[in-house]
Parts: C-alpha cells; sequence; structure tokens
C-alpha cells in the first residue's frame, strides 16, 4: 500500500510563516482602503513627511501627496505578491507552473480594493489605481522569484560540490581481502615406539660411464684406415740388405 511521504516540519513551519504574512498584507490593504477621507489624508502626510526626510538624504524629492499616494499602493501591493510567492512554493515544488493563480488572485485583489474605496466616505477609485496595484503586485512576485532561484542555484552548487573532484581522481579501489592461513592441525599425542638398533648402510660404487654402442655401418664407415705398422729390423739383416745392394751395383757397373 503507498504510503504518504511525511511532511518535514520546517515545511510546516514555513507554511504558517508566510501565509500568516500573506493574510496580513490582504488584511492592511483592505484596512486602508476602509479608511475615510480625512483619516486617509492625515496619515497620507505623515508618510509624506518621512518619505521626504530620506529622500532629501539621497538628493531626491520632495515628493508630492499624490505621488506619494499611488506608491504606497505599489509598495503594499509588491509586498501582497512577494508573500504570494513563498507562499506558492513552500505548498508545491511546481510554483512557476501555478504562477496564473497568483495572477488572478492579485488582480482580484486590486479590484476588490479599489470597488471597496467607491462605498466610503470621501472615498473614490479609478482604473489606472488598479493598474498601479497590479503592477505592484508582479513586481513582487518577480522579486520573490528571482530569490527562490538564487537559492535553489546555492543548493544544487552545494549538493554537487566533489563532482568535478571524483572525475580528476580515480575512484578509490577497493583493497583486496587478506587471506588467512590456513589453522593448523591440532598436534597429536606420539606414540612411544621402541628404539630399535640403527642399520649400517653400505655405500655402493658408482656405474662407470660407457658410451653408447653405434650401428655396424656407422662403425665401419667411419672407422679409420689401417696405417702400417713400423717394426724394428735386426742389425745382421741390415748388414745382408746392405751387401746384396753392394753386390747388385758392382754388377751393374761392369755390365756397363
Amino acid at each position: 500500500m503507498y504510503q504518504k511521504k511525511r511532511t518535514s516540519p520546517f515545511t510546516i513551519f514555513f507554511r504558517i510563516l508566510f501565509t500568516a504574512c500573506l493574510i496580513y498584507s490582504v488584511v492592511f490593504i483592505f484596512q486602508n482602503s476602509l479608511q475615510i477621507a480625512e483619516q486617509s489624508s492625515l496619515r497620507s502626510e505623515q508618510v509624506q513627511q518621512v518619505v521626504n526626510e530620506v529622500a532629501g538624504t539621497v538628493g531626491l524629492g520632495p515628493f508630492s501627496l499624490l505621488v506619494v499616494r499611488k506608491m504606497a499602493h505599489f509598495a503594499e501591493f509588491m509586498m501582497m505578491g512577494f508573500w504570494f510567492m513563498l507562499c506558492l512554493r513552500v505548498y508545491t515544488r511546481h510554483f512557476i507552473k501555478h504562477v496564473s493563480w497568483p495572477l488572478f488572485l492579485g488582480l482580484g485583489t486590486a479590484v476588490t480594493d479599489e470597488t471597496i474605496q467607491l462605498f466610503v466616505d470621501g472615498r473614490g477609485s479609478s482604473v489606472k489605481d488598479v493598474w498601479i496595484d497590479f503592477a505592484g503586485f508582479l513586481v513582487g512576485l518577480f522579486v520573490a522569484l528571482v530569490i527562490l532561484m538564487f537559492c535553489r542555484m546555492c543548493v544544487i552548487l552545494f549538493v554537487h560540490r566533489h563532482d568535478d573532484e571524483e572525475l580528476v581522481q580515480p575512484e578509490p579501489q577497493p583493497r583486496p581481502a587478506k587471506e588467512r592461513p590456513a589453522p593448523s592441525p591440532a598436534p597429536q599425542p606420539q606414540e612411544e615406539w621402541d628404539e630399535e638398533p640403527e642399520e649400517e648402510w653400505e655405500e655402493e660404487p658408482l656405474p662407470q660411464y660407457q658410451p653408447p654402442a653405434r650401428p655396424a655401418r656407422q662403425a665401419a664407415r667411419r672407422a679409420p684406415d689401417p696405417q702400417p705398422r713400423w717394426e724394428p729390423v735386426p742389425q745382421q739383416e741390415k748388414e745382408e740388405e746392405e751387401e746384396e745392394e753392394e753386390s747388385y751395383d758392382t754388377s751393374i757397373e761392369i755390365e756397363y
């Protein structure tokens, strides 16, 4: 089952605050419209003195009573538009989509204010005052909208303040888990054996290296030719051979 999201206590607090300010601004506008002409003029003169004193320090003014009255209408409707936009924001996130509601209610309040003055002694209404009031309401909406957009931009920048660092720096890799050594087996009780005398081992001689036997054909091919063997000749045989050579040589000389 779908559960409704719980409203934050801060949201409830701002809803109450902005709604109370909006209601007070509307009551303040209608209260000024219900004043008779003498009370309204006296109050306007007091405001005129304060405005001219402040404007004199800046180098402006003096302002006439008519201008001060129009400025007062403009200012009170501007505050109404300001609180209306903030009140709309705390009730819905899509405040720009529903901005037609403040426009309609602001124009309706301006028309109602001028209509009330028709039934007050010494007061009157004019279409010019309606447009002045509605212009002040639009300015208040715009100022509140600019402040809301600025606050929203600051929140977005604060939330994404670490995004550039994540793009530059690589993400930290998780450390590999350390392999725990296998538990060593529990020592087993050693059995006692009867000690036996150690046997003496004799070292066997290492076999001599023998080259592998070659095939008969390769042995026949590669075997060297037999060389004549020199044997010493005995002395007697040498003398007999020399005598035979000398006799042979003499016979040859005689025949010649």
